[in-house]
């Protein structure tokens, strides 16, 4: 069964789900065999509104780390001094 609306992973607005709604949101497909319950997941990828892809350019990676996921496709940081 398919959801109605695409749900915000920040900050959980809700839209109506549809072919030209949906483009301008953002999204993020998870890693191969990563499985988590959450609403703002939508088959194998998250969405991110508008408004939050705006306000938060890294929503990616934060969103991968506070789900305990790192992100496979960036190399280690060098520590801060």
């Amino acid at each position: 069964m398919s959801r109605l609306y695409l749900v915000c992973a920040i900050c959980s607005r809700r839209q109506a789900d549809g072919l030209i709604s949906g483009v301008a949101w953002g999204r993020l497909e998870l890693p191969p065999g990563v499985e988590i319950e959450h609403p703002a997941l939508k088959g194998a990828h998250f969405r991110c509104c508008p408004s939050c892809v705006q306000r938060h350019p890294d929503w990616q990676e934060s969103l991968l780390s506070s789900l305990g996921l790192a992100s496979h496709d960036e190399p280690p940081r060098a520590a801060a001094r």
